[in-house]
């Protein structure tokens, strides 16, 4: 009798079927925002950081302590790069993930106006690698480092703004045009319902031990608990989330003692897999 049901009625029922595939893309789009805040405050952070830098030099005699400071701008610079991966890593699993959905369901114009908007921003991302570059091989403490230093940070600031205002009208217009036509194509039985894998496996970069600690560390710890417990469940690979969560502990006890993510939060997620 069983088998007969079995045989009659496969697979899960299609309320239950249809709330799991909801979940999932709820998931999606909790990750895409999570990846959001964290660009965001990691520029804040560095805008922060070169103007304070440039304070600091001004008060300071010319040639004092200029390896501190060359040093504190090759970090600068290490922290930029690291910021760089994650946005175009994260701007290329929007390309890749959900603009196609969209594209699928007519919305052709909304993927075109995202792209260019990434397309936009790529001089002046570059643009500041390249000051940079500059700002290292100047010396330290003159007025011209510390001009360098200025617009640097005010540079870094116009990013920021551009970013935050990009984020705000993807979770404003795209991510509830991706939830709709999901539901569409859903309807018609023609979607994936692992979105949320989907976008955990397109950010590789991100989630490799380099720089997964740099990513999380933009994160309130909220938030790290609410990525991570996203980790856990939709990256299939656990020796992939072992080695992340290994690389955050292997932060928080080494070279970022003060990251934002508590011992308490890696605990409390860890649980949840094997080691």
């Amino acid at each position: 009798m069983l088998r007969y049901v079995d045989s009659r009625f496969p697979g899960p029922p299609r309320a239950a079927a249809a709330a799991a595939a909801a979940e999932e893309e709820a998931a999606a789009a909790a990750a895409v925002a999570l990846q959001h805040r964290s660009v965001e405050r990691q520029a804040e952070g560095m805008a922060r950081w070169a103007a304070e830098m440039a304070a600091a030099g001004a008060r300071k005699k010319k040639g004092a302590a200029t390896g501190v400071v060359a040093a504190e701008g090759r970090r600068l610079g290490r922290r930029y790069g690291e910021l760089v991966e994650v946005m175009l890593e994260h701007a290329r699993m929007e390309e890749r993930v959900l603009f196609p959905v969209l594209e699928r369901t007519a919305h052709r114009g909304v993927c075109k106006a995202a792209n260019a908007e990434h397309a936009r921003d790529l001089p002046m991302i570059n643009g500041i690698k390249e000051d940079i570059k500059s700002l290292l091989v100047m010396e330290a403490g003159t007025p011209s480092y510390q001009e360098a230093l200025v617009n640097l940070s005010l540079r870094l600031k116009t990013l920021l703004e551009h970013c935050k205002e990009h984020f705000k009208e993807e979770e404003r217009e795209l991510i509830p045009l991706f939830d709709a036509a999901n539901r569409m194509l859903r309807e018609e039985g023609n979607t994936s319902s692992r979105w949320a894998e989907e976008v955990m496996r397109a950010m590789e970069a991100t989630h490799s031990q380099r720089l997964f600690p740099f990513f999380m560390a933009g994160l309130l710890p909220q938030e790290a608990v609410q990525y991570l417990d996203i980790v856990c469940r939709c990256i299939a690979d656990k020796h992939h989330v072992v080695s992340m969560l290994r690389s955050l502990v292997a932060s928080l006890e080494g070279k970022h003692p003060h990251s934002v993510i508590s011992n308490y939060s890696l605990k409390s997620v860890s649980k949840q897999i094997s080691f």
